[in-house]
């Protein structure tokens, strides 16, 4: 039973101890470490370069620079109206239109030259 007791005690990889009279707990190695640390939440930022750089504004030291950045982006803004769009959209059809009958009338035109002569 010695004998099995300094073997455990010399491989400090190998998981220590127990409940009640064999001992607390494990203890070795991976073990200790586990037993002895909390594990707690992290959160890793992987932001290109330039989202980073708009990002600094967000960590102290604020400066008065960094106050009105912050003040500008939290800004309520107006969205974008769509009130013109149908107007738009028709005047494009409409170009779109012209630019095809242009097309056909010229394509109908050769083909007539061609027949006369």
């Amino acid at each position: 039973m010695r004998k099995n007791e300094i073997d455990i005690t010399t491989f400090d990889t190998l998981p220590f101890g127990g409940v009640g009279h064999s001992g607390m707990g494990a203890y070795h190695g991976k073990y200790s470490f586990n037993t002895f640390t909390h594990k707690k939440s992290c959160l890793v930022k992987d932001f290109n370069p330039i989202a980073e750089k708009l990002a600094t504004s967000r960590y102290p030291p604020y400066s008065e620079k960094k106050i009105n950045f912050l003040g500008t982006m939290m800004k309520k803004r107006k969205g974008v109206s769509l009130k013109y769009v149908p107007y738009i959209l028709m005047f494009v059809l409409g170009i779109a239109v012209a630019c095809g009958v242009s097309a056909i009338v010229k394509a109908s035109g050769d083909s007539d030259i061609d027949a006369t002569n």
